[in-house]
């Protein structure tokens, strides 16, 4: 919900879920692709409806300090702000 606490979700299939259900996922909820072991970080659908997600492999290559930048400039890209 904007602007009050995320209500935790057990991690979901992100392929197993429509545009809609999408659209209304959390930022920052676990998500995978098909199979738990490619985990990673929900952080919106593009106007276009292109859906971002920060997987955790991506984020772990980047090495130590630039997660968190990894997961803010993708989260700028999903708003549509890069």
């Amino acid at each position: 919900s904007r602007g009050g606490k995320m209500k935790f979700l057990k991690a979901m299939d992100i392929q197993a879920l429509d545009d809609t259900q999408r659209k209304r996922l959390q930022v920052g909820q676990w998500v995978y692709a098909g199979n738990k072991s490619c985990m990673g970080k929900f952080l919106g659908v593009k106007r276009c409806g292109t859906v971002v997600v920060a997987w955790q492999g991506n984020a772990k290559r980047r090495g130590v300090g630039s997660v968190t930048a990894y997961w803010h400039d993708l989260r700028q890209y999903a708003r549509g702000r890069s």
